[in-house]
Formats: structure tokens, sequence, C-alpha cells
């Protein structure tokens, strides 16, 4: 897992919105939707809650 995916997957968990998680790092919307879809297909997670809940559990944040 790269930093990026970790920084979108944190600021997801303290209940930011896709567009301000977009706004500070310095993406458009889009790349934080497709950095989601991406890290989801590849671990096969249903959902951002899933993928939230599979980096607190693995320590990632």
């Amino acid at each position: 897992m790269n930093a990026r995916e970790v920084d979108v997957l944190r600021l997801l968990a303290e209940g930011w919105e896709l567009a301000d998680i977009a706004d500070k790092l310095g993406f458009s919307e889009r790349t934080i939707k497709y950095v989601l879809y991406g890290l989801m297909k590849r671990l096969d997670l249903r959902n951002r809650a899933h993928a939230v809940s599979y980096a607190i559990r693995a320590g990632l944040i």
C-alpha cells in the first residue's frame, strides 16, 4: 500500500468528505475516487467502511 492510499484512508477514517480530502492532498476528487477504487478492487474490499476497517486492523492508520 502506498503513502497516498494510506493518507486517503486516514482522512476518510477521520470523517473527511472526498472533496475535502482532494483539496488537502492537492489532487482532484476523481483521483481520490480512483485511489479508493483501486485499493478496494486490489484488496477485495466491499466499500469505504470496509477499507477503513481493513486499514485499522492492518495497523496502517
